[in-house]
């Protein structure tokens, strides 16, 4: 365990194991906050948290992270396998092939963290379907989801991506790791960068303008999670689902994506959020960019007060129900999809 070059003084880097693939040794990356002096002192009601990015994207908000931490909160990040800092030479950045395999290594971070204290997972976007899926198939193991625009749903809906699923899977089959899409615009980056016009700092190698190039295997893992996700049983945790109140898809750019999701189809996102369990809070927050704590200052810290209210309220109001509210259905891999430490 090291100092986290990213984040630097006051966090933790560990590095985490997952065996090997075709394309070599993998391993994950788990980040810890160390208690600071002015943090509150967190109570049995003050779960941990643990931040999970979205595609192309890996954990770096330090000042989210240290304002969650000085509110009492235990707080922790994992850039997953083939993300950020557990990206290796040689390794098709975010490839994969079933969603379920990153069961192991936030397996592994709630082992670190201690199942007798599951956390709240504070996930963006495709991070928001892997957390949520993660919480389907291991009821108990995480005491609520919030949810920072996730990629729950398609574009259009549930029958644009019916209309997907056969054909992506089959160039997943004819492609592998190779890319299915070409680069994204760099019109998100715009709006978040400093260097771009944006408001934020952060690594343009690890966090790339138009994103890493996506792998066709990935695509259809993302696809087959959101099929999972909306033929699956209520989720038994709380949710909070934050997202622009907006989107704003368009080829070319303009200034109206600095106060919009210019990613995603909140439309679609928020209709998928409704149907994800009884406890679910829903909040459009106006001006908010596609991850929300990315927006314009002011927006931010309306973003943050949304998720210190729900910490705060809904969460400790909702009954804790460990094990319970599931059995395996389509929501859960099927036995030969389970994730095994050094499968891709």
């Amino acid at each position: 365990m090291s100092t986290d070059p990213v984040l630097g003084e006051g966090y933790t880097l560990e590095r985490i194991d997952l065996g090997s693939d075709d394309e070599g040794p993998l391993l994950a990356s788990l980040v810890h906050r160390e208690p600071a002096p002015r943090d509150l002192p967190g109570g049995p009601g003050t779960p941990p948290l643990l931040l999970m990015h979205g595609w192309s994207d890996y954990v770096f908000d330090r000042d989210l992270m240290d304002h969650l931490g000085r509110r009492g909160h235990d707080v922790w990040g994992l850039d997953l396998r083939k993300y950020g800092r557990s990206l290796l030479p040689g390794q098709t950045p975010t490839e994969i092939d079933h969603l379920s395999r990153y069961d192991t290594e936030i397996g592994a971070a709630l082992r670190r963290i201690g199942h007798e204290r599951p956390p709240v997972v504070l996930a963006h976007s495709t991070g928001g379907l892997t957390a949520a899926l993660y919480a389907l198939r291991h009821p108990g193991r995480v005491r609520g989801l919030a949810l920072n625009s996730p990629w729950i749903e398609m574009h259009l809906g549930p029958g644009a991506r019916a209309l997907l699923e056969a054909p992506v899977r089959l160039l997943a089959e004819m492609l592998g790791q190779r890319p299915i899409l070409p680069q994204g615009s760099d019109h998100y980056a715009r709006t978040t960068h400093r260097a771009l016009g944006g408001d934020y700092e952060y690594d343009l190698s690890l966090k790339p303008p138009g994103g890493h190039r996506f792998p066709a295997t990935t695509l259809n893992a993302v696809l087959d999670g959101q099929r999972r996700l909306a033929a699956a049983g209520p989720l038994a945790a709380p949710v909070l689902v934050m997202h622009s109140a907006h989107s704003r898809l368009t080829p070319r750019f303009d200034e109206r994506m600095l106060h919009a999701d210019s990613v995603l189809d909140v439309r679609s996102l928020a209709a998928a959020a409704r149907r994800l369990g009884p406890r679910v809070r829903i909040v459009p927050i106006a001006g908010a960019r596609h991850d929300v704590f990315l927006s314009a200052p002011a927006v931010r810290a309306r973003a943050i007060a949304v998720l210190d209210d729900w910490l705060a309220t809904d969460l400790l109001a909702a009954p804790t129900m460990p094990g319970a509210g599931r059995t395996a259905g389509d929501g859960a891999p099927a036995p030969e999809d389970q994730a095994e430490g050094g499968s891709r």
